[in-house]
C-alpha cells in the first residue's frame, strides 16, 4: 500500500514517510503535498498512485476539511485524518466527514494500527484519544449569548423579538445565528433551517423536549 501525506509542514511529512516502511512491509512511502489539489495533480502523474492519504485538518490554503476529504474519497483514496488539531469542535466535526480513520499526531505510535485497520476494511477507525476528545461533548461550545439566541430562535421566536429580548440589534442577532450555524458545521452538523436548529438544540439538551407546552 502506497501511503502519502497532505500536510503543510514539510519536516513532519519527511519524518512520517521515512517511518512508514519501518512500521510494516505492507507500507510504501508515497509523496508529500501541501494541499489536496497539488497532491491530486502530482499523484495522477505517478506510475503507481497512492492508496492511502494521511490528511491534516488545517492546511494553509484555508480549504475546508470536508471538501478535502470529499475530493480524495471521490477519487478512490482511503483517507486517514492525521492532525495536531486540539479544538474539540474541530475534532468533533471529523466524525461526519467520511474519513476511514482518525488519529492525532501526538499518537504517532498508533499510526500503524490506523493504517492496518484501513487496509483490513475496518472503516471509521478512531484512536482512543481522538474518540475521547471528539465525543467528549454532545455539541459545539456556544457562548452564553449564542446559546440564548439558539434557544429562542429554535422554538420559533422571530428574530425581531429575539433582538428585543436580548437587547441586541437585528443585525447582531443574525450574526449570532451565523456563528451558531458555523460552530455546528465545524462539529459536523450542517444546519440550514429553523427546524435543523431545533433538532440539534433538542439533541444537545439546549431546549426541553416539552418546549411547545410553554407556547401561548
Amino acid at each position: 500500500m502506497v501511503v502519502s501525506v497532505v500536510d503543510d509542514h514539510p519536516d513532519l511529512c519527511i519524518g512520517v514517510l521515512a517511518r512508514l516502511p519501518r512500521l510494516s512491509p505492507l507500507f510504501a512511502a508515497g509523496m508529500s503535498a501541501g494541499t489536496v489539489p497539488d497532491f491530486l495533480v502530482r499523484d495522477a502523474a505517478e506510475e503507481r498512485r497512492s492508496d492511502i492519504v494521511l490528511l491534516d485538518l488545517s492546511l494553509k490554503d484555508g480549504s475546508e476539511p470536508a471538501w478535502n476529504v470529499g475530493q480524495l474519497k471521490d477519487r478512490g483514496y482511503a483517507v486517514v485524518i492525521y492532525t495536531g488539531e486540539e479544538r474539540p469542535e474541530r475534532l468533533q466535526g471529523t466524525l461526519g466527514l467520511g474519513a476511514d480513520a482518525l488519529i492525532r499526531k501526538e499518537e504517532a505510535d498508533h499510526l500503524k494500527d490506523a493504517l492496518l485497520a484501513v487496509i483490513s476494511g475496518d472503516r471509521a477507525w478512531a484512536s482512543t484519544l481522538m474518540a475521547k476528545v471528539a465525543l467528549a461533548s454532545s455539541g459545539p461550545h456556544l457562548s452564553p449569548t449564542e446559546l440564548q439566541v439558539l434557544q429562542l430562535y429554535a422554538v420559533g421566536v422571530p428574530a425581531k423579538q429575539i433582538a428585543s429580548l436580548t437587547g441586541c440589534k437585528m443585525e447582531t442577532v443574525k450574526t449570532y445565528l451565523k456563528h451558531v450555524k458555523d460552530r455546528y458545521a465545524a462539529y459536523g452538523d450542517h444546519v440550514y433551517t429553523r427546524t435543523d436548529l431545533l433538532k440539534v438544540a433538542l439533541r444537545d439538551q439546549h431546549v426541553r423536549p416539552d418546549w411547545w407546552l410553554d407556547k401561548p
